[in-house]
């Protein structure tokens, strides 16, 4: 399968990348700062550019079969709201759709989209973690363009992994969160990924959101 990748030189963006080649997936990566990238894989293509940028953009996807989006801020951010992720993911979704490139899987946040528990949304996100709200938010608005790009008779899934749920780092809802090595970890995952249920559902609600046309 011919993949192409964003936020390959981050921290879950370099796992993705890792296991893709090592499963004999063919990779076309786009980083802001090609020197950033120390591997190099006869299976890998590094481009250089802007995931907000149409033409670079275009230039990623052209001839894909799917397109994985682990983009992000880096770390903890600086507090300010930023539009990055959510900006990227539609200038994405457009060149997909004018190039015919039919599923992507993007890598979210924990608190976006509806989950966490009420604690974690009203005490811990406000008061201890106040750093991740301008980054939930961009989230929650790459979340809305997902799913309104998602045409009639197609599928948007949401799953959450079972590390999450176990309060580990790591999950892709958590990316902005899965280096970290603190106390603050498990608690943290307790009361974030103990998501609400659908009705007449055994599932969890989402960490990773795919679109399938």
């Amino acid at each position: 399968m011919k993949l192409a990748l964003f936020g390959a030189t981050g921290l879950t963006g370099g796992l993705v990348l890792s296991q893709a080649l090592e499963q004999g997936h063919e990779v076309t990566a786009l980083v802001r700062d090609p020197s950033r990238m120390s591997l190099s894989h006869p299976q890998l293509t590094v481009l250089g550019g802007s995931p907000t940028v149409s033409e670079d953009v275009g230039r990623c996807v052209r001839g894909g079969d799917a397109l994985i989006h682990c983009l992000g801020i880096g770390g903890t951010g600086d507090g300010r709201p930023t539009t990055l992720v959510s900006d990227s993911a539609k200038v994405v979704l457009a060149a997909m759709a004018k190039q015919g490139v039919p599923r992507i899987v993007c890598m979210s946040n924990v608190g976006a989209g509806s989950s966490g528990t009420w604690f974690a949304n009203r005490i811990v996100l406000p008061i201890f973690v106040r750093w991740l709200l301008p980054i939930i938010e961009d989230k929650d608005r790459m979340e809305a363009a997902l799913r309104a790009s998602a045409p009639n008779g197609s599928r948007c899934a949401c799953r959450t992994s079972s590390r999450a749920r176990r309060g580990r780092c790591g999950s892709a809802r958590r990316a902005e969160a899965s280096a970290c090595r603190s106390p603050l970890c498990l608690p943290l995952g307790f009361f974030f990924n103990r998501s609400p249920r659908p009705s007449g559902s055994g599932r969890p609600r989402a960490s990773a959101t795919e679109v399938h046309t």
